[in-house]
């Protein structure tokens, strides 16, 4: 099968959904039966369009024109989106949404032969939304539910988020869950447990859905009798401002903004702590993809309860990790001291974590059941075509 993946940006360009578009194009078991071709943007304004070959999966990057309320904007996508479909001849479209240039496919006739798998990673509109995406939602939501529409499948990664998405609410019957996988990458040596000493880490971008701010206080509330430190991996919008309310809280000790890192760092630090946290407060954490690179080390994970949201599906409250309610400093707080006091539950819960990965988030298996849904796709669709051309 010829499969074109419609993304918003594309390795090197970091982030979650990006990350999780390139481990599955790149997987052996998927790439078994699907030849894949990525189209997606520049992530840096002003490049003209490129196509390469990147770890043998074609990828054609279009000219960004510019960034409005986080989307991109790529006046040639439609244009670029034709000539992949006269070049390739995909047997079917994998679009990952959030993206507002895969309405293109809405605009171009030759979309419209051929199959559309969506892939809804999350819904636009958070708890806690921008105020530009507020107000340009309604206009977006128009052509979301006619792509919602027109798609044979939808690929949900939970079944909380399922549950609650209000997006998918109207086409829950054309939606299967499949979680997240990632590649099971070399492991870093565990580090043994500094005795009277919990090291923290958190992974990910600085924004104001990831609840840094709310961990910073929940530690600060902490004595000076309880030894945690907290390593702090990523950049984004906030990093000024956390770093500033890190030392006005007296923190400087205790907790290290490492920025943005490679890979092999990422899995030293995963190495070395005792406890990965993400206490995000809105379910624009749709997954947390992170909580498998913890799972992946034999590490357990804190998460918050937050409603629609896969980490409290991911994470299993004592025992693969800590599920604490959201938005809550004092939770935050008293849960750090339980795991303080108790923490040689940590290894039991690392061990539980790391099985819990090899039996649900393999993406060997994840890439098995996708390509499943596509192979039904096109029979369905070949039955139809036939029935048609009988008639």
């Amino acid at each position: 099968m010829k499969v074109l993946h419609i993304g918003k940006y594309y390795f090197p360009f970091f982030g979650g959904i990006e990350k999780v578009n390139q481990d599955l194009v790149e997987n052996h078991v998927y790439r078994e039966t699907v030849t894949p071709f990525v189209l997606a943007h520049h992530d840096t304004i002003g490049m003209a369009s490129e196509f390469s070959t990147i770890n043998q999966v074609q990828v054609l990057k279009v000219k960004l024109n510019g960034v409005v309320a986080y989307a991109p904007i790529a006046s040639s996508f439609l244009q670029q989106l034709n000539k992949v479909i006269d070049d390739f001849q995909p047997d079917l479209i994998h679009i990952h949404m959030p993206n507002l240039s895969a309405f293109a496919c809405l605009f171009s006739k030759k979309t419209r032969k051929i199959p559309w798998v969506v892939h809804w990673h999350s819904d636009v509109i958070g708890a806690v939304p921008d105020l530009k995406i507020k107000l340009l939602y309604p206009f977006y939501r128009v052509l979301e539910k006619r792509l919602l529409t027109i798609a044979r499948k939808i690929l949900v990664t939970s079944p909380p988020y399922l549950a609650h998405s209000v997006g998918l609410n109207a086409f829950k019957d054309k939606c299967c869950v499949i979680p997240i996988g990632i590649r099971n990458s070399t492991v870093a040596p565990s580090c043994a447990q500094t005795i009277n000493q919990l090291n923290l880490l958190m992974i990910g971008r600085l924004t104001y859905y990831k609840g840094h701010s709310l961990l910073l206080k929940a530690i600060a509330k902490l004595s000076v009798e309880v030894s945690v430190n907290l390593s702090v991996i990523g950049d984004g919008e906030l990093k000024q401002e956390l770093i500033e309310q890190s030392a006005a809280l007296g923190l400087q000790s205790r907790v290290n903004f490492l920025g943005r890192v490679s890979d092999s760092e990422i899995a030293t630090q995963l190495a070395n702590t005792d406890l990965l946290c993400l206490p995000s407060i809105e379910k624009t954490e749709a997954f947390g993809v992170v909580l498998l690179e913890a799972a992946m080390h034999s590490k357990p994970a804190l998460v918050t309860d937050v409603e629609g949201s896969g980490m409290s599906w991911v994470v299993q409250d004592g025992l693969t990790g800590y599920v604490v309610k959201n938005n809550s400093v004092d939770a935050l707080y008293e849960k750090l001291i339980e795991i303080y006091n108790n923490k040689a539950n940590l290894l039991a819960l690392g061990v539980n974590a790391k099985r819990r990965f090899d039996e649900v988030f393999n993406l060997d298996q994840v890439a098995a059941q996708t390509t499943q849904v596509y192979k039904q796709i096109i029979t369905d669709k070949a039955m139809l075509d036939n029935e048609y051309h009988l008639d």
